[in-house]
């Protein structure tokens, strides 16, 4: 997106479309709505949460959920020590590269 936006140029960044962030050219017409989740029934089933960042954990922690059905710890373990959990299991079978930076 950096070599194709010129300077100045008018765009819309939107995040709406899930995890992967759009660049479009010009400003896009959008509409911003609020619920007020308080106000919400509640739902006919338990929702649970995936978790795999510990970060949007406390985010989603305020919607409307049963409790956390899939808690990915492999990703948790890497975000916080920054290493993933197989490279330390693995750790003898690494090149000493990799060891030097997961030391």
């Amino acid at each position: 997106a950096t070599r194709r936006v010129q300077d100045g140029s008018a765009t819309t960044v939107s995040c709406a479309e899930g995890d992967t962030g759009f660049i479009y050219a010009g400003l896009l017409p959008f509409e911003r709505s609020e619920a007020d989740l308080g106000a919400m029934p509640p739902a006919p089933l338990k929702i649970m949460m995936n978790v795999a960042s510990p970060e949007r954990a406390f985010d989603f922690a305020m919607l409307p959920h049963a409790g956390v059905g899939l808690a990915r710890l492999e990703m948790i373990i890497a975000s916080h020590i920054g290493v993933h959990p197989k490279a330390l299991l693995e750790y003898a079978q690494q090149d000493a590269a990799t060891r030097a930076r997961i030391d």
